[in-house]
C-alpha cells in the first residue's frame, strides 16, 4: 500500500514488556498500515525489537496502564492528522492479517468503533467464562447487547479518539468506557468477525484489580446511561452477585494459570495479508443543534456546592453565582474541539455582560501544563473564568467521561442542560431560548 494510501490510518500497538512477540505483530501490521508502538515503560527490550520491525516508538514512563497508552497513541495520532487507527495488542493474540476487515467496514460505513469479535467458545477456560459473564453484565448496563465488549482490537475514529481523551480509567476498564462514550454520543458501533487466538503469553491482568474496576465501570456505566432493559436482560440484576461470584472464582483460576505460564514462548508470526486499497471517508456533515436535557442526576437540580480554584488564584463558588446564567465547560488546550468552540463561549461572556457567566474547568495534569494553559488564554485574549483542578471527585460528580462537555445553570442555580461536545453559537442561543434569556 502506498503511503498516499494509508497515511489517514494508523496502526496503533500499547506493548509492556512483549519483546519476545511484538516484531512480529508489528511486522504484520506494517504491511496495511504504518505503525506506532506505545511502550508502557516495559524493562525487557520490546521498544528496541519494535524499532527494528520498522515501529515508530512513543515511550511512556513510568508503566501507567493500557488506557493510558492508548491515549497517548491517540494523542500522536490526532496531532498527525489521523482519521482513525487500529488497535491491536503487542502479545500476538490479534492477526495483522485482519485488519483490512476493518478498513473495508470504515470505507463503507463510517463507524465511529468497529470491534473485533471473538468467538468466545473457542477461548481457554476461565477467560471463556469472565467473557462471557463480562459481556452479560455490560449489555445489560448499557441497556444494549454488546457481542465482545473486552476485545482490544477495533478501530476507532477521529472523533471517538477526541471523545474520550479526557477518560481517567487508566487500565483496560478504558476499552469499556470507550463504548459508553460511543453509545451515549450517538455514534456508530459495529463489529467484525476476528479470529480467536490464545497461546501462553503472560496475561497482565491483576485478576482482583480488574474484577472491582470492572464492577465500578458497570455501575458507573448504568448510572451514566440510564439504560434501559430490554428482552432477555431483564433478568440480569437478580443474577448479579452469584455472576459476579462465579467471576471472582474464574480470575483467581486464571491468574494461578498465568502466573505458570513460560515465558519463553516464541515470537508471535502471521502470514502476510492480502495487498488492501483504503479510500478515506468522506466527512460527516454537521449535524443540526439540538436543545435536550440530558439524563442525568445533576438535570434539574441545584448545582453542587463546589468551591473552584481559578488560573489567577483565586476562588470561585458555584453556588454564588445565582442571578446569572452559567455555563460550566470542561475541556483542555490539546483538544481540538475545545479550541474551535472557546470563541463562541468567549462571545456570549461579551455580548451578555454581567447577565452570563461563562467558567472553564482544565485538569493541569492532564497532558498540559499550568503554562500551557495560561498561553492558550493568552493567545486568544480570553476573558472567562478559567478554573483549575485536579481532583477526579469534581469530574466523577459531574459524568465527565469526555470532553468538552458544557452544563448550562440557570439564574436560580438550577442545572438545566448538559451539552456533549463541542458547542456551537446556535446551541448556546438555543439553550438560552429555552431559559427564556433569548435576545
Amino acid at each position: 500500500m502506498s503511503e498516499a494510501e494509508s497515511q489517514r490510518v494508523l496502526a496503533l500497538i500499547p506493548a509492556y514488556n512483549e519483546g519476545e512477540r511484538v516484531a512480529g505483530v508489528v511486522r504484520g501490521a506494517l504491511a496495511c498500515l504504518p505503525v506506532l508502538v506505545v511502550d508502557d515503560g516495559s524493562t525487557d527490550d520490546t521498544p528496541a525489537h519494535a524499532e527494528r520491525a520498522g515501529a515508530t516508538i512513543l515511550h511512556q514512563v513510568p508503566n501507567q496502564g493500557k488506557g493510558a497508552a492508548l491515549r497517548a497513541g491517540f494523542r500522536w495520532a490526532l496531532d498527525r492528522g489521523y482519521d482513525a487507527v487500529i488497535a491491536l495488542d503487542a502479545d500476538g493474540q490479534h492477526d495483522p492479517a485482519e485488519i483490512p476487515l476493518f478498513l473495508e467496514a470504515f470505507r463503507a460505513r463510517q463507524p465511529d468503533l468497529i470491534i473485533g469479535e471473538r468467538r468466545f467458545t473457542q477461548m481457554p477456560f476461565p477467560r471463556n467464562l469472565t467473557n462471557t459473564i463480562g459481556r452479560w453484565l455490560f449489555s445489560w448496563a448499557l441497556g444494549q447487547r454488546v457481542h465482545d465488549n473486552q476485545s482490544g482490537y477495533r478501530l476507532i475514529s477521529r472523533r471517538l479518539m477526541e471523545a474520550t481523551l479526557a477518560s481517567r480509567e487508566e487500565g483496560f476498564e478504558f476499552e469499556v468506557e470507550m463504548i459508553v462514550t460511543c453509545v451515549r454520543q450517538g455514534m456508530a458501533l459495529e463489529g467484525v468477525p476476528i479470529r480467536t487466538i490464545y497461546g501462553d503469553e503472560r496475561s497482565h491482568i491483576r485478576p482482583w484489580h480488574h474484577l472491582v474496576h470492572y464492577m465500578r465501570v458497570i455501575r458507573h456505566t448504568r448510572r451514566a446511561t440510564g439504560g434501559t432493559r430490554q428482552g432477555a436482560l431483564q433478568w440480569l440484576p437478580l443474577a448479579i452477585l452469584p455472576l459476579v461470584g462465579i467471576l471472582a472464582a474464574a480470575l483467581i483460576i486464571l491468574s494461578t494459570r498465568d502466573g505458570d505460564s513460560d515465558s519463553g514462548a516464541p515470537a508471535a508470526s502471521f502470514p502476510s495479508p492480502p495487498p488492501v486499497t483504503f479510500v478515506p471517508p468522506t466527512p460527516r456533515p454537521t449535524a443540526p443543534p439540538t436543545v435536550v436535557p440530558a439524563a442525568d442526576t445533576l438535570i434539574d437540580e441545584p448545582v453542587p456546592d463546589i468551591t473552584l480554584t481559578t488560573l489567577d488564584g483565586g476562588e470561585v463558588r458555584l453556588r454564588d453565582l445565582a442571578g446569572q446564567v452559567v455555563f460550566l465547560n470542561f475541556w483542555a488546550t490539546w483538544c481540538e474541539p475545545c479550541q474551535r468552540e472557546m470563541p463562541a463561549l468567549q462571545d456570549v461572556l461579551d455580548a451578555r455582560g454581567d447577565a452570563v457567566r461563562v467558567i472553564g474547568v482544565t485538569d493541569p495534569d492532564q497532558g498540559q501544563t499550568e503554562d500551557d494553559i495560561r498561553a492558550f488564554v493568552e493567545t486568544r485574549d480570553l476573558t472567562l473564568t478559567v478554573a483549575l483542578s485536579s481532583d477526579l471527585a469534581l469530574y466523577q460528580r459531574f459524568s465527565v467521561l469526555q470532553i468538552p462537555m458544557t452544563f448550562v445553570i440557570d439564574r436560580e442555580g438550577i442545572v438545566r442542560f448538559r451539552h456533549i461536545g463541542e458547542i456551537e453559537p446556535d446551541d448556546i442561543a438555543a439553550y438560552l431560548d429555552r431559559l427564556g434569556e433569548g435576545a
